[in-house]
This record gives structure tokens, C-alpha cells and sequence, in this order.
């Protein structure tokens, strides 16, 4: 008589095929730590496909081997997900968005390849495909394992018994998923598409209504009465400088600094907190919704902006005469979309004939840009200048930053820079965790230059408006941060200052508004109001 022979030596290495997989799942990267008992975690998604393989495995070969070709591109895809799911939080500050995070892929590798030191890039790019490469190799090898000891009807059966067992007996002893599976995550995400596009409908809809009540007159900003307006935008400065006691030391030294240099040069200020559209990045969110006077929180509204008539900052300054400019150093790509903020001339990466070395993730160091600006604009204008600066020396990864040249003469095209060293910092981006000294300092660069450019050559009643763009990386904030920046404003003239200080701005550089704060949607409208 024929003895039905045990199904563990092919149990088990089904079972080691389910761990593998499972911990080559259960990564948070690229949170740490990478080693960490969840991996030894069997994966609810893991368990799910291995069920799905066994069940094709019943109708034989062929099907089996179409399943295993289906699961394990399914898996690389919810390995890539789960990416997306823990770097989103971890930089944005956000839930991940499979719609709008996926269009991000390109802005991450030029941020990894600019961030890299002079010949790191290469080595980093060959450590990932290898990488990459060996969790692809794992994953199939591992399928195929468990294919191949699902085929055996012994094993099959057991697993799927065992399976049931655990369903069936999870809820009653109290048992419960930690999460629900990547898998089921996957599918919400595309279901929640659809709802992402009917929402970017219904702005495009308020974009509209907004631009039929919102046209620039022949008489716009006469309050300002012909004065330059400076708006410079400031990257990654958040009220975390202010807030978090281990940064608000050193930044309440480099405000004084600031504040000292502005007042031996008769200049007031005043200062308030904004509420940003977005955490760690994605600035032009921040700079769509400055200019336009409506919250844009993503990519969808985004879009519909600049598809639509409602008539951005610029145009109300066209109207009241002035010559405005738009000063974007770290644009070093095609940017079509410009066209809608309706600048009389924009200044990019390639317009400013830079002949030195970039900074990290920056082309050219600010007070270059300050510098190059002033001589092209300030000596032959007819008319006032409203110049909005994006400011990018302080963007991360802050590893490498450019020093500061006090004699303004020398920058020239930039060729200095080659004899002046960078200052490196020890952070290697996507792990900012250590980057707090390296954020301060770049944050003092931009302060020690802002306040020497202002006093040298700012020698008009101009209305000068630094802001950040929104908080850094939530790496170096607080898990409940805000997502408010600071705003300064500042003048030799008392009178440009009075309506801020009737919203509530307080004197100096060193804002301490309580929360809440105002949207900084409401900068622009507030701003037409008071200077009509």
C-alpha cells in the first residue's frame, strides 16, 4: 500500500520564499533604520499573491506560469509603491498621492545628480542599480520557489488549509493587520484618481467665477506711489527657525545681524507668519499661490492656473506702469508655464551667462544673481521695478553652499567661484537628519546677503518683502509643525509699513504671531487693498 509522503520539503521552502519576499516588502526605505524586526513580519500583501498563485496552480502549468509573471510584476510594483508611501511623509510632510507623486520621479533624480559631490553620482547610480537589480533577481527567484513548491497538490492543499486556519481564527483571538495591504492601498489610490480629477474641475470652475471679478485697472498700486517693489522669495525658510529652541538660538543671531544692517541704513521692518500650500518642496505651489490670490495645493490646480484667465500679481503691476521681472536662477529647464505670471522679462539659469560652479541643487549662488540683476535692470530702468526673486542657495540638500564675497566688484560672471571654496557640509541626501547646522548656515548666507545688497545699493523708498516658500524637509522640523513661513517686510518709508501694521505685523525681523496664521493666499488680496 502507497504512503502519502509529507509536504514539508516543499513547505518549507515555500515558507522561506514568503519571508524573503515579506522582508524585501516590509523596507521603509528610505526611512531607517533598514534592519528591523517588522521585516521578519510576514506580509499581508506577500500571503495575498502567494493565495493567488495557489489557486492557478490548480489548473495546471501554463497558468501557473502566466500567474507568476502577473504576481511578480505586481510585487515590484506595490515594492515601488511602498516607496512612494514612506517618502512622501517623510519629505512633504503629506499623505503619498499616486496621481500627483508619480510625476515627481524626474525632479528626484535631478535633485539626487545636482546634491552629489564632483564624482559621487556615478558610484551612487551604479549602488542603485545593483540594487534594483538584486531585488528584481530576488523577487522572481522567490516567485518562481513558490510556484514551483505550489505545484505539488500536498503543499498546495496545506498552505491553503493553513491559510483559513489563520483567517478564520485571527478575529478571535484578537488578532488584527497592523495596516490594510499595499495591495488594497494600490487600488484606493486609483479609485481616488477620478475624485483628484473632479476636484481639479471644480477649482478650474473658481478660477472662472474669480477671473470675472478680478481685472487689473489703468489705476493699480497708485498707493505705492511709484516705489520698487522687491519681493524675494526665500527657499525652504520656515517658522521652524523660530519655533524649534536648538535652531532658534542660532537664527535669532542671524536676524540681529540682519536687523542691525538694516537699521544703520534707515530702514524699518515688520513681521508676520503665512500659511504655505506645501511642506519640504514643490515650491512653485507656494509661488502660484502668492501671485494668484487662491490656494493652489497641487499639481491638478496647478495646472488649471495657468490655463486660466484669472490675471496673476505682475498684471496688476503692468497696469500701474510698472517694468516687472521675474528672477528664477534654479529654472535650468524649458518652463512654458512661465507665461502666465505674465513677467515683462524672465531671467533663467541660462540667461545669466554664469561662468561658475554650481552649488549642489543651486546653478549659481544668490548674490551672484543679485548682482547680475542689479546691473542689468537698476542703472537703465524708465519706469519703477516690481522684481520678484526665487532665492535657491538655501535649497537642499545644503551640502554644498557658496561663500559670501564682500566686495560686490568681484563677482563679475561668476568666474571667481572658482577660486573661492564651497563650503561642504557631511549630508547626503535623501537623509537630512543631520543637516540642521548645514540649514542655518545656508539660511545666514541668505540674510548676510540680502542685508549687504539692501544697504549698498537699495537706496530709494523702495517696499522690500522677503518670505519663505514653506517649512523644510520634515526631517528637520517637528512632527506638528505648522506649515508657516515668516514673512519680513521692509522700508525706509513709514508709510508703505502702516498697513501691515494694521494686519497685525509686528516691528522688526523676529516674527511671534500666535497661531492661527493667515493663509498666504491672502497676501496678494490684502496687498491690492492697501495699495490701490
Amino acid at each position: 500500500m502507497k504512503t502519502e509522503k509529507s509536504p514539508w520539503p516543499r513547505l518549507l521552502p515555500l515558507i522561506a520564499a514568503i519571508l524573503c519576499l515579506s522582508a524585501l516588502l516590509n523596507l521603509d526605505y528610505p526611512a531607517g533604520p533598514l534592519v528591523s524586526w517588522r521585516l521578519l513580519l510576514p506580509s499581508a500583501d506577500v500571503w495575498l499573491l502567494t493565495g493567488v498563485m495557489a489557486l492557478a496552480a490548480c489548473g495546471g502549468r501554463r497558468p501557473l506560469f502566466w500567474t507568476w509573471w502577473a504576481v511578480t510584476i505586481l510585487f515590484l510594483a506595490l515594492r515601488v509603491f511602498r516607496i512612494g508611501e514612506t517618502a512622501v511623509p517623510m519629505y512633504l510632510n503629506r499623505p503619498f498621492n499616486l496621481y500627483i507623486d508619480s510625476r515627481y520621479l524626474l525632479s528626484v533624480y535631478d535633485l539626487l545628480v545636482t546634491s552629489a559631490r564632483q564624482g559621487a553620482f556615478p558610484l551612487m547610480a551604479a549602488g542603485s542599480l545593483m540594487a534594483v537589480l538584486g531585488v528584481i533577481a530576488a523577487s522572481a527567484c522567490a516567485w518562481w520557489l513558490s510556484g514551483k513548491a505550489l505545484s505539488d497538490r500536498r503543499c498546495r492543499t496545506a498552505f491553503l488549509a493553513g491559510s483559513a486556519l489563520v483567517l478564520a481564527s485571527g478575529p478571535a483571538v484578537g488578532w488584527h493587520a497592523f495596516e490594510p495591504p499595499a495591495v488594497v492601498r494600490f487600488g484606493r489610490e486609483l479609485y481616488l484618481t477620478r475624485q483628484r480629477v473632479a476636484q481639479a474641475g471644480a477649482f478650474a470652475r473658481r478660477l472662472e467665477n474669480a477671473a470675472k471679478d478680478m481685472t487689473p485697472g489703468a489705476g493699480s498700486l497708485k498707493g505705492l506711489e511709484g516705489a520698487d517693489v522687491l519681493l524675494f522669495i526665500v527657499e525652504s525658510y520656515g517658522r521652524t527657525v523660530f519655533s524649534r529652541p536648538q535652531y532658534r538660538a542660532k537664527m535669532t543671531a542671524t536676524m540681529t545681524a540682519f536687523g542691525r544692517t538694516l537699521a544703520r541704513h534707515g530702514f524699518l521692518a515688520v513681521s508676520d507668519y503665512l500659511v504655505s500650500p506645501t511642506y519640504g518642496g514643490i515650491s512653485r505651489l507656494a509661488h502660484a499661490t502668492l501671485e494668484s490670490g487662491l490656494r493652489v495645493s497641487d499639481d491638478l490646480q496647478e495646472n488649471a492656473l495657468l490655463r486660466s484667465d484669472l490675471p496673476p500679481l505682475a498684471a496688476y503691476f503692468r497696469a500701474g506702469g510698472y517694468r516687472t521681472l521675474s528672477v528664477m536662477p534654479g529654472t535650468r529647464f524649458a518652463f512654458p508655464q512661465g507665461a502666465y505670471f505674465g513677467y515683462d522679462q524672465a531671467y533663467y539659469a541660462a540667461d545669466f551667462n554664469y561662468q561658475g560652479p554650481a552649488f549642489g541643487w543651486a546653478p549659481m549662488p544668490d548674490q551672484f544673481v543679485l548682482d547680475r540683476v542689479r546691473r542689468r535692470e537698476f542703472a537703465r530702468r524708465d519706469k519703477p521695478l516690481f522684481v520678484r526673486y526665487v532665492l535657491i542657495s538655501s535649497h537642499a540638500a545644503f551640502n554644498i553652499q557658496p561663500p559670501f564675497i564682500p566686495d560686490w566688484d568681484l563677482i563679475g560672471d561668476g568666474r571667481i567661484y572658482h577660486d573661492r571654496p564651497p563650503i561642504y557640509f557631511p549630508v547626503f541626501w535623501p537623509d537630512l537628519k543631520n543637516a540642521e547646522v548645514a540649514y542655518l548656515r545656508s539660511l545666514a548666507y541668505e540674510f548676510e546677503t540680502l542685508g549687504d545688497y539692501l544697504a549698498k545699493y537699495v537706496t530709494a523708498d523702495s517696499l522690500i518683502i522677503i518670505l519663505g516658500d514653506h517649512q523644510p524637509n520634515p526631517q528637520l522640523t517637528d512632527p506638528d509643525e505648522p506649515w508657516s513661513v515668516p514673512v519680513h517686510v521692509i522700508s525706509r518709508n513709514p508709510r508703505l509699513l502702516a498697513p501691515f501694521r494694521q494686519r497685525g505685523y509686528t516691528p522688526g525681523v523676529m516674527p511671534d504671531q500666535l497661531l492661527p496664521h493667515a493663509g498666504m493666499e491672502r497676501f496678494m488680496p490684502d496687498f491690492l487693498s492697501d495699495f490701490r
